[in-house]
């Protein structure tokens, strides 16, 4: 398992950040390389992701679910999926919050874990990928609330 953070400030009150990121089809439309996607109800959504580490190519299934947590405008992002033999699990906390500047500080943690022939690949390659992956679902979120508040 790997864990990764990060935070994106993002142009917009923290209450529409906050909406969004608790939105299943918003998280849905940051994926990054998504081929398709369904919100399923409030919380959960299926997709369809090209990943791509290494001479490895593959479309994976994906379900995933957003629940808000006890503390405040906390939510977590859970979501599993695989393909061609191979799986991954991410499990990501979420906190908004004002930011001192204007706008919504979004902060993240994730937790990673990818098994079968893709994590074999290990080493720098695939966490490599998975890092940068994992930072475009976050940048991407920044980019969607910014969209929407145009």
């Amino acid at each position: 398992m790997k864990s990764y953070q990060g935070a994106v400030t993002i142009d917009a009150p923290v209450d529409v950040v906050w909406d969004f990121v608790r939105n299943p089809d918003a998280i849905g439309a940051c994926m990054p390389d998504v081929v398709e996607y369904h919100a399923q109800d409030g919380h959960h959504l299926t997709a369809k992701v090209r990943v791509g580490v290494g001479p490895v190519r593959a479309i994976f299934d994906l379900s995933a679910e957003v629940r808000e947590l006890s503390g405040p405008r906390q939510a977590r992002l859970a979501a599993k999926g695989g393909g061609m033999g191979s799986g991954f699990q991410l499990v990501s906390d979420m906190t908004v919050k004002p930011d001192d500047a204007q706008g919504t500080r979004l902060e993240w943690v994730a937790e990673v874990t990818v098994s079968g022939p893709l994590a074999t690949l290990g080493g720098r390659v695939l966490d490599n990928q998975v890092k940068r992956i994992t930072e475009q679902v976050f940048e991407n979120i920044r980019k969607g609330v910014a969209a929407q508040s145009v």
